[in-house]
């Protein structure tokens, strides 16, 4: 019986994401995120919202919807996107390097950010303007196919899973390239953050099966390493993650409740780390499990219009590893040893607006 709610509540969830068909792939909004023609003299201000995205979709520059949703199969297009006159303008780049040159802030610290099933590319920009602009830190977005408007529900959840398997073979290099010019300063002084939410975590899952790891290994350049609600499978989680050497803190966010990867779960029939973690477990890694503040939620990183706002013990939580500090996990006031098999740590509810203000 419990498994037939599960399913319910899976669907429910998917038919919500559904709804946003008609807003974020509309003409209307396409045409809210003009693509601009290539060396655009445009001058960025540190009060425009502006962000990086890398994207490995298909591009048809002469088409309304610009990057459609299918992958291109021959590596990245860059973009720097700005917020100006009302509109999120997208400016196509011809290297990692030259994107960098133009954002308004380098020395704010940097969060490269995967997000999971459903996003279109304007989806994925909505969500990337909105992290950079409520969390005060530059984004890079690792955008890639993971909605289809020809396909039904069950069939997304495929097609998703399916780009996001084979991503990882676009978005190392992008990794590897972050590495290095980090190495030379080229990312300025705010520091490097990793963060995978559901689905988007099978990228970092894809490179450790297939021993890519040792290119990204090699120093500590990353400040903090985010699996968010991970949608990838628990078992042998703690041999994958413990060939990571790259990060200096690594966090696994979980919610034993999560209705939405109980669904990944009667899919696939495998336990997902993001809900059903269990021992043994990664040995660097910090488990934090959002129950208390969540509920059955799975996506409680972002204020977005027409949802309810995230908690506050949340944007705290995130706020901090967005800006490279390590979670307080032994403040009793925010955190106690979790209820959950003992697995790492409850985030507590706070009544406090944000610990950064």
């Amino acid at each position: 019986m419990r498994q037939i709610f599960l399913f319910i509540l899976f669907f429910i969830s998917a038919i919500a994401s559904f709804g946003q068909f008609a807003y974020f792939n509309s003409d209307d909004f396409w045409q809210k995120a003009p693509l601009l023609q290539p060396n655009t003299e445009v001058k960025i201000l540190p009060s425009d919202t502006a962000i990086i995205v890398a994207s490995n979709r298909e591009e048809v520059p002469s088409a309304i919807r610009y990057l459609p949703e299918t992958r291109s199969g021959k590596g990245i297009h860059y973009f720097v996107v700005f917020s100006k006159s009302g509109k999120w303008n997208v400016l196509p780049v011809s290297s990692l390097q030259e994107a960098l040159h133009k954002m308004p802030q380098p020395d704010l610290p940097w969060v490269i950010y995967t997000e999971g099933m459903g996003k279109f590319f304007t989806s994925n920009l909505d969500r990337g303007m909105n992290l950079s602009a409520q969390y005060g830190v530059n984004v890079m977005m690792l955008d890639y196919p993971s909605l289809s408007s020809h396909r039904k529900r069950l069939g997304n959840y495929f097609f998703a899973k399916k780009n996001a398997t084979v991503a990882y073979n676009d978005f190392l290099p992008v990794l590897n390239e972050i590495k290095i010019l980090n190495s030379t300063q080229q990312l300025g002084k705010g520091g490097i953050n990793l963060f995978f939410h559901s689905m988007g975590n099978i990228v970092m899952q894809q490179i450790v099966k297939h021993h890519l790891v040792d290119k990204l290994n090699g120093s500590k350049w990353v400040n903090n390493l985010i699996f968010n609600a991970p949608c990838i499978p628990q078992k042998g989680h703690q041999k994958m993650i413990d060939q990571i050497h790259f990060a200096k803190h690594i966090y696994i966010n979980y919610n034993p409740e999560d209705y939405t990867l109980g669904g990944a779960y009667l899919v696939s029939k495998r336990f997902q780390l993001g809900k059903q973690v269990h021992r043994p477990l990664a040995k660097e890694a910090i488990y934090v499990n959002f129950n208390d503040i969540s509920g059955e939620g799975h996506s409680n990183f972002l204020n977005l219009i027409g949802r309810n706002e995230i908690p506050p013990a949340a944007e705290n939580f995130y706020y901090t590893l967005f800006h490279g500090d390590t979670a307080s996990i032994h403040n009793t006031v925010l955190f106690v040893p979790s209820k959950h098999k003992g697995i790492g740590y409850d985030l507590l509810p706070t009544h406090l607006t944000t610990a950064h203000q």
